[in-house]
């Protein structure tokens, strides 16, 4: 069943949010760097008003784990660095506003029925080393350049536009995620969901 609560800040949504979804913490194999906490995003501004916890949907927070043993076990000097995971539906309308009726509209989901992030069911994160260097994906985060498209890769490295190397590391991101259920985006190489829409819209609670 849909939940849906009037308020419209984490802050005020703290209480439920703590009962409803799961805390990833920063560990040793974990470094958060939420970037709507900050002003470098592409809203050019702190939408999160400095909340920096994350939470993902249980089921979500389970399968992470599971990717995290699997780091520890396979590729001890790296670690996740998550960009995003649970997100207002009511922030997720700003973006969708933000760009409304420009080439990028596609790179937001509409705030009806929503983004899985609104559900605590995706994930935005790349991998660094152990030292703090990101490895090199070929784009940032929140890149709207065709390059930042997984389903355009094999274009990409014909061209060199993308470099062995750089799709190596994409692949390791996506490996040790989709091992544990996760699905990445066609369009975003670093957004991860957990569920198919199918299973997330109408049955899971969402933070308005």
């Amino acid at each position: 069943m849909l939940f849906r609560s009037s308020m419209t800040s984490f802050t005020k949504h703290l209480s439920w949010i703590e009962q409803n979804f799961t805390e990833i913490k920063t560990s040793s194999e974990v470094v958060l760097d939420l970037k709507y906490s900050t002003t470098d995003n592409f809203m050019n501004k702190d939408v999160y008003g400095r909340f920096t916890r994350c939470f993902l949907a249980p089921v979500a927070a389970k399968m992470f784990a599971e990717a995290c043993a699997e780091l520890k076990a396979k590729h001890r000097h790296l670690q996740f660095h998550i960009w995003d995971t649970l997100r207002p539906r009511s922030i997720q309308a700003q973006f969708y506003k933000h760009l409304e009726g420009t080439p990028f509209q596609n790179y937001v989901a509409a705030p009806e029925p929503g983004s899985l992030h609104n559900f605590g069911m995706a994930i935005d994160l790349t991998l660094q080393t152990k030292d703090g260097k990101l490895l090199d994906m070929g784009t940032g985060f929140d890149d709207f350049r065709d390059l930042a498209q997984p389903k355009l890769e094999p274009h990409f490295l014909k061209s060199g536009e993308l470099t062995k190397e750089q799709h190596k590391n994409r692949l390791l991101l996506r490996q040790l995620l989709e091992n544990q259920g996760f699905k990445v985006l066609e369009h975003e190489w670093w957004h991860f969901n957990a569920l198919p829409k199918h299973d997330v819209y109408g049955r899971h609670p969402i933070l308005e």
